[in-house]
């Protein structure tokens, strides 16, 4: 009767191994989707701060916009001293203002008025980048 008795408790216990066996890899596979979890939730955040005073930026370049335009209508006012401060102060947050190239580039240039037979841009209005993306594209002007 005692081999019958362990005939019968050794798939219970067979049984009983595999469910540990399987309740174990169960908790990996949630343990390693937590852990990718927590990292994708430190990626965005991290993306979050980064760009949490792009509206902010945004709004001061268009004073920056102003006091350039006011700058070239009134010169000697001082106004450029200004305009330095703030150009200084974006580069403390990863601002930089996009370079105008010879080439049109759909990425960075926004164009807002074309002559017939234009092949030279003209910036109307400066575009920025924060931190290597571009918050603001350049408007420029297709001229002969």
């Amino acid at each position: 009767m005692t081999e019958e008795n362990n005939k019968k408790e050794e798939p219970k216990q067979q049984t009983a191994e595999e469910k540990t066996e399987e309740y174990l890899n169960n908790w990996k596979r949630e343990r390693a989707d937590f852990l990718n979890y927590k990292k994708d939730e430190a990626r965005r955040v991290e993306e979050f701060v980064k760009f949490a005073n792009k509206d902010l930026i945004l709004e001061m370049i268009e004073l920056v916009d102003d006091l350039e335009i006011a700058s070239k209508e009134v010169p000697g006012v001082g106004l450029e001293q200004v305009t330095k401060k703030f150009q200084d102060l974006f580069k403390k947050y990863g601002v930089e203002r996009i370079k105008m190239g010879n080439k049109l580039e759909p990425a960075i240039h926004e164009v807002i008025e074309t002559e017939p037979g234009g092949n030279k841009m003209k910036e109307v209005r400066a575009g920025y980048t924060m931190r290597s993306k571009i918050i603001r594209p350049v408007r420029v002007r297709i001229i002969k």
